[in-house]
């Protein structure tokens, strides 16, 4: 009997992708832990950063977590900055699948990459031992590059490569694989990032996003108990 083909998970590239959105991302190295980085990229970009949550590779491993931070230079055209580690520690049994565990998980914690050129990783890349992305992206109508600008002000990091997602890509030996993958990173990281503003304004207004019908008078028609408020006043933050 025949076995059944185990399903792997798939990342769809859309032709559209980049184009209702202005894209663009470097690779950085820092000493810096993760929570000390955002705070340090905070206090010289003078913009707060919140942290949430974190990218899974679940098809890897289901404690593989990357850590993601996030901060918005402007919320009317949607500017915002996403800080995504590019390592953390590999589960143990990731670690003693290497070929010399001696090397590897038996003796040392082990490193697992989303983008590296050499041992546990997820996208073969040739920029090696970056620790951090950042990834930042605008509506089309925004000029990406003043804020691109501010990114060489952050103190104590080194720059291994910077550009948009489709030019990164094209300089590394399987093109699409890399694109599609920056594709997922962006697209998960905003989906994080609406999930994020949606809790907090749900916590601003007291656990309530709706208005009850017996709160109106003399309605023409039904109100739902569920429909949520979208008022652009909610986003003010002098609220």
């Amino acid at each position: 009997m025949a076995s059944k083909k185990k399903d792997t998970a798939q990342i769809i590239s859309l032709d559209a992708f980049g184009s209702a959105k202005n894209y663009w991302l470097c690779w950085i190295q820092s000493s810096l832990p993760h929570l000390g980085f955002a705070n340090s990229v905070q206090k010289r970009l003078k913009h707060p950063f919140s942290y949430i949550g974190s990218i899974l590779l679940d098809d890897i491993h289901p404690d593989l977590s990357f850590p993601m931070y996030f901060s918005t230079f402007n919320q009317d055209f949607d500017v915002n900055l996403v800080i995504l580690a590019n390592h953390v520690t590999a589960p143990m049994d990731l670690s003693l699948g290497q070929q010399n565990p001696l090397l590897g998980g038996l003796l040392f914690e082990d490193d697992y990459y989303l983008f590296n050129n050499q041992g546990l990783t997820k996208i073969n890349f040739s920029f090696p031992q970056a620790d951090y992305l950042l990834l930042l992206s605008a509506d089309k109508e925004v000029d990406i590059n003043d804020f691109v600008d501010l990114i060489p002000q952050i103190p104590s990091i080194r720059i291994l490569c910077q550009d948009t997602p489709q030019n990164i890509a094209k300089g590394q030996k399987k093109s699409k694989q890399v694109l599609d993958f920056l594709q997922y990173l962006f697209y998960e990281s905003e989906a994080a990032v609406k999930d994020y503003r949606r809790r907090k304004l749900f916590r601003k207004l007291h656990n309530k996003m709706s208005v009850a019908e017996s709160n109106y008078e003399r309605l023409r028609f039904p109100v739902e108990n569920n429909r949520m408020i979208t008022s652009a006043l909610l986003r003010r933050e002098d609220v």
